[in-house]
């Protein structure tokens, strides 16, 4: 019976570390639960976020102004929809927005001034600068000021303060539960992913866009992929089943890429994009520092005057407050004139650059979507005028010119042209959203960008720092580094903690494997573990050696490379790993400390230097280093 027993044992602990070699769970099963987590949270945000803004613009807007925009895409409700009103009180075109202003100015600088203009620009900085951590009031004075901004009539958009709640909780998550940087980093972003493809409906662009945004090259963070998709497709699901399911724009008709025809027309208007782009950027910032940062006035009545000069141009052209979604429909069906197109995309950019540089709240998108809409409709229309055999839908423009445009000025080729085909339902003009994606981003200067805290690669962000030993440790293995003849200090799992004190005391050794009666591995305990129980006023009486271990341990074998071992040190936040017999991973044959891999990198970086790379580093001498 005892023989049958150890044999069911054996068993079990192989199947457990067959199931641990297949599925890896340890270190990416609780990320992918956790973004799941952050994806309801973001979901539910992006729905109270949505609530409260459209409240807002109703009473704002319609009621006090009595401006009726017109409905796009799904919001198109009933045939009252299709018509829109200019505003009837003329005065308070520049008084609301100027009151939003005021409130949001003094809200936001004095509690959190980094909720200040548009937010995903500060989830750049945490992610690179200041490890993927946000003050927990952050997200709430973002969307409240948001919605105040937005909703009197400035011209921003919702992605900043929506990626700034979703981003927030994944951080605040991620603190909670003591999880690494990197994973804190993964979890924030994966917010800002859930909260985007929720309240614009498009999950695959807003996973994508918080990967891109990060560089204003061709990098992309692929480590925060799968958390950012897992969390977008759980907000997109909360959101749609409150909401329900539809598109941002709905074209009149089924838009075509019309063959080589169109090519040339398609290039040039790239290089207009680009043009307009630089135009963009350079007015964006430049109203902020040379213009708002520059008045003898208090940073909380900035927003109010830039609220106030916004007003003065929506007198003249009220179709630039708020997102002007209806706008973009109304040139999607080609009910705009072409002179009014190309006013509305120019004054879009100064409406934009007064309301949020003067540090007013909200994104930078949808003004983006718009100007891009505006100037891909004139553009379009024009080439239909003169060329229609070669233009005939000169309304493909429009899209097109919302995902090139914004692929310019943010370094997010993938993300624009794959969100703007999900938020029109229209994948026919994949191939001219590419082209002119790629082509805008490739033509704009990566110094050219609304997102200033982007960087370009990821070795330039603090975030990596370190991940480029890689290559090195990759070529070194732990058989060449840990000392063997360095005793190991294997303690019984039911050692009382009397005898673990007495052994602990005398030994030099900081980690304490915790085995079995058969000598098979089943926890670790540090020195920190240990003090942690003495400091506890709890009784010792019953506590043995397994109450104190962690389980499932991390272990490498000797033929595993030190970028294997760095990487499962850092996962856990260990300086110390067990190194394990690869034919019985159960038994501990030897400790790697973290001294011993860095002094291995060390070396083998002075070989490289010094051209003998090719020679391994001896266990005597890096032992000796150690």
């Amino acid at each position: 019976m005892k023989a049958l027993n150890q044999l069911a044992a054996r068993v079990a602990k192989a199947l457990q570390e067959r199931f641990r070699r297949i599925f890896d769970l340890e270190s990416t099963g609780r990320i992918v639960f956790y973004s799941a987590v952050v994806g309801v949270v973001a979901g539910l945000g992006a729905s109270a976020f949505y609530v409260a803004l459209e409240y807002t613009h109703h009473l704002c807007l319609e009621e006090i102004e009595g401006y009726r925009p017109p409905k796009a895409g799904s919001e198109r409700k009933t045939e009252a929809d299709n018509h829109y009103q200019l505003p009837q009180n003329w005065l308070w075109v520049l008084l609301v927005p100027t009151a939003g202003g005021l409130v949001c100015g003094l809200l936001v600088f004095s509690l959190a001034p980094e909720a200040e203009g548009h937010g995903t620009d500060a989830m750049v900085r945490a992610f690179h600068r200041l490890r993927g951590v946000i003050r927990a009031r952050v997200p709430v004075i973002k969307a409240v000021a948001s919605v105040l901004t937005i909703g009197t009539g400035g011209s921003a958009g919702r992605e900043g303060p929506i990626a700034q709640i979703g981003a927030g909780f994944g951080s605040l998550l991620a603190t909670r539960l003591k999880l690494s940087d990197f994973e804190r980093r993964n979890l924030m972003l994966a917010g800002a992913a859930g909260g985007i493809g929720a309240i614009f409906q498009a999950p695959l662009g807003g996973a994508l866009f918080v990967c891109e945004v990060l560089y204003s090259t061709n990098a992309i963070e692929f480590s925060a992929l799968v958390p950012a998709v897992m969390a977008s497709v759980v907000a997109y699901t909360v959101f749609s089943s409150i909401f329900g399911h539809g598109f941002a724009f709905t074209p009149m008709e089924k838009l075509h890429f019309h063959g080589f025809s169109e090519i040339p027309f398609y290039l040039g208007f790239a290089l207009l994009c680009t043009v307009v782009g630089y135009l963009y950027v350079g007015i964006f910032y430049g109203a902020r520092d040379k213009v708002f940062r520059r008045l003898p006035i208090p940073n909380h009545l900035k927003p109010a005057l830039g609220g106030f000069l916004m007003g003065l141009l929506a007198l003249w052209l009220p179709q630039v407050m708020a997102g002007g979604y209806g706008w973009v429909q109304l040139a999607l069906e080609d009910h705009m004139e072409i002179q009014m197109m190309l006013m509305l995309a120019l004054a879009k950019i100064l409406a934009t650059s007064l309301t949020i540089s003067s540090g007013g709240s909200g994104g930078v998108f949808a003004p983006s979507l718009f100007i891009g809409a505006m100037l891909g409709g004139a553009y379009g229309r024009l080439c239909h005028e003169y060329f229609p055999q070669y233009v005939p839908q000169p309304e493909a423009f429009v899209l097109v010119g919302m995902a090139g445009f914004f692929a310019g000025v943010a370094k997010v080729p993938l993300t624009s042209l794959i969100m703007v085909a999900e938020m029109t339902g229209s994948y026919e003009l994949i191939v001219p959203l590419m082209l002119v994606s790629m082509v805008s981003v490739t033509l704009l200067s990566s110094h050219v960008t609304l997102y200033e805290e982007q960087v370009p690669t990821l070795i330039d962000s603090p975030a990596h720092l370190g991940d480029f030993v890689v290559d090195i440790l990759a070529h070194v293995r732990v058989a060449d580094v840990y000392r063997r003849d360095r005793p190991v200090d294997l303690i019984r799992d039911r050692t009382p903690l009397e005898e673990v004190i007495h052994r602990v005391a005398h030994s030099r050794n900081s980690y304490f494997p915790v085995v079995d009666e058969h000598g098979a591995l089943v926890g670790i305990f540090s020195l920190s573990d240990l003090r942690a129980v003495l400091e506890d006023d709890a009784v010792y009486e019953g506590i043995v050696a397994m109450d104190l271990a962690t389980f499932p341990v991390l272990t490498v074998t000797p033929e595993d490379d030190l970028h294997t071992a760095l990487r499962r040190m850092t996962q856990k936040n260990i300086d110390e790993l067990p190194v394990v017999d690869p034919k019985e991973p159960s038994r501990v044959i030897g400790m790697l400390r973290r001294k011993e891999v860095i002094a291995a990198y060390d070396q083998h970086l002075a070989r490289l230097r010094a051209g003998l790379a090719t020679q391994e580093p001896t266990p005597q001498v890096v032992g000796q280093r150690s």
